[in-house]
């Protein structure tokens, strides 16, 4: 999956999370309101969340549809329907839903992934009858137009070039995921390839629109000054009026296990070289491995999270392998994640020796158990870090949407907590025993080219 910098693809402006803080991403605790729910009969999910502090709310819509439903030769699609979205209805001209989202003093965007599509919008939460009235509008009745098409897809794909081809990292590990890979859908990347991009037309595009957004596919997620009981009339009022219409099984296949360690090198005019390491792991299934992804998640944060970890400690502070190096884990996708290591490196670091420095320091955390202390200081920092981002409208609700677009539910939020709270040191070691070995990892890297 290549997430590391374009798992998720937004719109110009809006302030994205970096990967590295995905993994972090707010799961409810502390004193947030208990979770409300409702099903409608056409398949539209209602989740909201009450928050009467102030005077706003968080409408986000999710669909369940991303990179991974797209078909070969026709990857990028999922994104593209995202920049139409804002192209105009039957009721709304182009670019008249964000004006006005604007004149009511909010502001909306999008974002894309390999799971979902999200729209949101920041309003007074006096506007959010309105706000639900203009984005059932434009699901149920979008005006896909050719002409709107033909320019989109430029910007598209000249956005493409800025975010992949001309960024070397980008491009390297978008390489990287399609080796890692053989099956499963996070080897192609989000925004598409740029031959298929090329190749799409608005047959594509409306083809697309009548498969996925559809309402078994919809989630409404409202957090903020709301009563959800006038929320469910609302809802039922728009979303609950489109028309119930079968919902495609998502491609969700068991990607085959590695048969020995991969490697890439990718030759691009970088100033200097990258070295990543990925490895295909689960993710997070409440009730069945609890264990498991806890312990994973713990171990990327001691190995990875912030100056006091292990990566930053021993292989960048103490033996200079490399100037930065990051380390992470999404345990909230479907399918697997691919874990992954990656380090910058200067002029007189080389790749070898900060490859075998790093599965030398998985070997050592394999073979010998992390110390209690250490364990619970670290369990203490995710934990806190996640109460702090309670304060965010926008990682609360996004929490609960990607909860409900991965097949976990969002009434398993607070489990993930439990889960983090009963991992033991075992678990740490056994996760990394089991899953982070150097035969099934996947080795890219960067050699920046040679210029005369």
């Amino acid at each position: 999956m290549n997430h590391f910098f374009t798992h998720v693809i937004a719109r110009p402006g809006i302030w994205m999370l970096p990967f590295s803080m995905l993994f972090f991403s707010a799961m409810a605790v502390g004193n947030t309101a208990e979770l409300q729910s409702f099903t409608y009969n056409n398949g539209v999910k209602l989740v909201v969340e009450e928050d009467h502090s102030a005077p706003v709310a968080m409408v986000q819509i999710w669909l369940k549809v991303g990179g991974r439903d797209e078909v070969p030769g026709k990857t990028g699609l999922a994104h593209v329907f995202e920049h139409m979205m804002f192209k105009g209805s039957k009721k709304l001209a182009p670019g008249e839903f964000s004006k006005r989202i604007s004149a009511i003093g909010g502001n909306d965007n999008a974002f894309t992934s390999t799971d979902y599509t999200a729209y949101f919008e920041t309003v007074p939460a006096s506007a959010v009858d309105d706000v639900l009235g203009m984005e059932a509008e434009r699901f149920a009745n979008l005006r896909l137009r050719d002409e709107d098409f033909q320019k989109e897809i430029k910007v598209i794909m000249e956005e493409r070039r800025m975010r992949t081809d001309d960024d070397p990292n980008s491009h390297m590990f978008e390489e990287l995921s399609a080796a890692a890979l053989r099956l499963h859908p996070y080897r192609n990347p989000v925004i598409g390839w740029m031959q298929d991009l090329q190749r799409l037309s608005i047959e594509d595009v409306r083809a697309f629109y009548n498969k996925h957004y559809v309402a078994g596919n919809v989630t409404v997620v409202v957090v903020g000054d709301v009563d959800f009981k006038h929320l469910q009339n609302s809802v039922k009022k728009t979303f609950g009026h489109m028309k119930a219409r079968p919902v495609t099984e998502r491609f969700n296949p068991i990607e085959p296990p590695p048969l020995g360690a991969k490697r890439i090198e990718v030759s691009l005019p970088a100033k200097l070289p990258l070295l990543a390491m990925v490895v295909p792991v689960p993710v997070w299934q409440p009730g069945q491995n609890d264990h498991e992804a806890a312990g994973l998640a713990l171990a990327t944060f001691l190995l990875g999270g912030g100056r006091t970890a292990l990566v930053q400690q021993d292989l960048v502070d103490k033996q200079r392998l490399a100037f930065s190096a990051s380390v992470g884990y999404d345990p909230f996708g479907m399918g697997l994640d691919l874990w992954y290591a990656y380090a910058m490196l200067g002029p007189s670091q080389t790749p070898k020796a900060f490859e075998d420095g790093f599965w030398k320091l998985i070997e050592t955390l394999s073979l010998s158990p992390v110390s209690q202390q250490r364990l619970d200081i670290a369990r203490k920092n995710m934990i806190a870090q996640e109460v702090f981002e309670q304060d965010s409208l926008y990682l609360r609700a996004k929490t609960i949407g990607r909860l409900e677009t991965s097949g976990i539910g969002a009434d398993h939020k607070d489990d993930w907590i439990k889960a983090l709270q009963q991992a033991t040191p075992d678990d740490v070691q056994q996760a990394l025993k089991t899953w982070i070995r150097q035969d099934h990892s996947t080795t890219g890297l960067l050699k920046p080219e040679k210029t005369s």
